[in-house]
């Protein structure tokens, strides 16, 4: 119970400083579809993220792997999200393909491999600063950053079409 209260509560969690204002730049600024994609359970997305100041309206969909019996890396979860997506296209003519994707997150395998598995394009965040694995991640042909507002500033150099 004492284990439950706590993973339940604020005190075990962590908002990035960088996260709220990614959310609006690519939501607001870019009408980018903007998920989450975790292999935690639900209650992430029904309480930890509201307790964090992370809702629906920085979010347009949430997928957790105990909701479709499957987790990443496994390709078929990261096509699970696309489904869950779909409905906020505003072209319905304009099909959301996984090339059309990019999935940041911090696990190579889990989150780089799979979301390259899946057709999507993928990114790193060396949120910890852990530098030996980060150098490791590069090796293995992941681009890395240290947070957020690095991968803005990546986006809006690269030439890459928003929106």
């Amino acid at each position: 119970s004492r284990i439950y209260s706590t993973f339940g509560s604020l005190q075990a969690y962590e908002k990035f400083e960088d996260t709220l204002p990614f959310l609006h730049w690519a939501g607001l600024r870019h009408s980018l579809l903007c998920g989450v994609l975790s292999n935690a359970d639900d209650r992430y997305g029904d309480s930890i993220l509201p307790m964090l100041g992370v809702t629906h309206d920085e979010l347009h969909f949430q997928c957790f792997s105990k909701d479709f019996g499957i987790e990443k890396p496994n390709p078929q979860f990261f096509a699970a999200a696309l489904k869950q997506a779909e409905p906020f296209i505003s072209d319905k003519n304009d099909p959301l393909l996984p090339g059309h994707c990019l999935h940041i997150g911090n696990d190579y395998t889990k989150d780089f491999e799979g979301a390259r598995r899946a057709g999507m394009h993928a990114i790193l965040l060396d949120r910890y600063g852990e530098h030996e694995l980060a150098q490791e991640w590069k090796r293995r042909g992941a681009l890395v950053f240290n947070d957020l507002m690095d991968v803005v500033l990546w986006l809006g150099q690269s030439g890459c079409r928003l929106g």
